[in-house]
């Protein structure tokens, strides 16, 4: 029986970002990622250098002992399935699971690898620049902006079919530098109207 490895379960909490935000749910951690290996001395030279997320550690388990897990927790309608990079785990049997408990399934990814499972609400959160990215339909489209790498734009992403597009402030872990993301982000907004503004409303709520 396969086992996956869980950094962490929590909920219930609030989702904070792109389409999703507002919506209760259950997060399930999956622990590694193709864009860092989540050692903070390897941060600034990987790729993904403004991850805030702990995936590091982890336990393994089955999707039933996921799932019991989770009923600790309590039922909520939403599941989300966030890393690290879920892609490299998640597959039909454990959705099939969630689903089978009373879940929507919802995963948040980088979009470099193929999803083998069907889920009920994708986020792309593009990494790496559009050759890169093989996920070409989504529910939601989130662009962190201004972002490191200079090929990751809006404009590079236009041909990913997305039922709703977010630019995301990079948040610089200084106040006034975050305030200059979030004017930047409110610029291109302008510009590229088709966009919405997310805002990492988790953090200003004081939860997970």
């Amino acid at each position: 029986m396969r086992k996956y490895s869980v950094h962490k379960i929590f909920g219930p909490t609030i989702q904070g970002e792109g389409g999703m935000t507002g919506a209760v749910c259950h997060f399930i951690r999956l622990s590694g990622c193709n864009m860092w290996d989540g050692r903070a001395e390897t941060r600034a030279t990987s790729q993904c250098p403004f991850c805030d997320t702990d995936f590091l550690s982890h336990t393994l388990m089955t999707a039933e002992q996921i799932v019991e897990e989770l009923k600790t927790l309590g039922l909520v309608y939403w599941v989300t399935i966030s890393g690290g990079e879920p892609a490299l785990q998640v597959d039909q049997p454990l959705v099939d699971a969630l689903h089978d408990a009373g879940y929507m399934v919802a995963i948040e990814t980088n979009g470099t690898k193929a999803l083998k499972a069907k889920l009920d609400y994708v986020t792309v959160s593009p990494k790496l620049p559009p050759e890169q990215t093989v996920l070409t339909t989504c529910h939601s489209l989130k662009l962190v902006f201004p972002h490191p790498n200079p090929l990751i734009t809006p404009e590079a992403f236009d041909y990913i079919c997305a039922d709703t597009r977010y630019l995301q402030p990079l948040d610089a872990e200084e106040p006034t530098a975050t305030k200059t993301n979030i004017e930047r982000v409110l610029k291109q907004l302008y510009k590229n109207p088709q966009w919405r503004m997310s805002l990492q409303t988790h953090k200003m709520l004081g939860v997970e």
